[in-house]
């Protein structure tokens, strides 16, 4: 069995350490204008994004303060927009938009995982694309 996320970016914390926690947003709908086929590129369409936001999460659990973590809403609302904002071929660079657009938003953070659905994008099977960026390759 391969390593989970969570332990591929255990060695990514440089000089501040390894994460100690993850804020995750699941099933994100986004409306975006994303594909290929000329009928993809005339309207926005739904997709579904999660992202995993690595960092160090030992002082807000000590703290239960929002200044010392990430504000997930500010940050969901910085994600739609990004979304909303663009007009991608592939759901590969939109998660890795969406990827840099988290890191650019949290500098604390020191990795993110940033997947993609495309639903409907082929009769009977779901398609996604997952990017996986280490802060110290992006900053």
């Amino acid at each position: 069995m391969g390593k989970s996320q969570f332990e591929l970016f255990s060695g990514f914390g440089g000089a501040f350490g390894p994460p100690t926690g993850e804020i995750r947003l699941s099933g994100m709908r986004l409306k975006t204008v994303l594909g290929v086929r000329p009928e993809e590129r005339t309207a926005p369409r739904e997709v579904v994004a999660d992202m995993r936001l690595f960092l160090d999460l030992e002082r807000p659990s000590r703290t239960d303060d929002l200044a010392d973590t990430v504000d997930y809403a500010a940050l969901a609302d910085r994600l739609r927009a990004v979304a909303c904002r663009s007009a991608f071929h592939l759901i590969e660079a939109l998660a890795g938009a969406l990827a840099r657009e988290a890191l650019a938003f949290a500098p604390s953070a020191r990795a993110v995982s940033v997947t993609v659905e495309k639903p409907g994008a082929v009769p009977g099977a779901d398609v996604s694309a997952t990017v996986l960026l280490n802060a110290e390759n992006i900053r």
